[in-house]
C-alpha cells in the first residue's frame, strides 16, 4: 500500500473515532477514545517509514471510507463496529 494511501485511510478512521468520541452513546466513549488513540498512533508516525502493511489493504481503505461515512449519519453502531474491523486489520502491536 502506498504511503498516502495508508496515511489517508489512517485520518478517515481517526476522523470516524472522533466523531464518535463527541456524538456517540456515552456507554461508547471509553472505547472510542482508545480506537482513537490507536488511530493517533499511527497518524503521527514518522513520514520517512514505510507504510504499514494491513492484512488487507483494499479493505482496510473501504472500511475507513465506510465508517467514517456512517459516523457522519450518525449510523453509530456500523461505525464502530468498522473501526473494531479495521483494528484487526493493522498488524498486531
Amino acid at each position: 500500500m502506498k504511503h498516502s494511501d495508508f496515511f489517508a485511510a489512517i485520518q478517515q478512521l481517526s476522523a470516524a473515532a472522533d466523531i464518535l468520541t463527541r456524538k456517540g452513546p456515552q456507554e461508547w466513549q471509553l472505547d472510542a477514545f482508545k480506537l482513537l488513540s490507536v488511530f493517533r498512533r499511527y497518524n503521527q508516525s514518522n513520514p520517512g517509514l514505510q507504510p504499514s502493511v494491513t492484512r488487507n489493504d483494499e479493505l482496510f481503505m473501504q472500511t475507513a471510507q465506510a465508517a467514517l461515512t456512517m459516523a457522519g449519519r450518525n449510523e453509530f453502531a456500523a461505525s464502530h463496529a468498522l473501526l473494531q474491523q479495521a483494528i484487526s486489520l493493522l498488524p498486531a502491536t
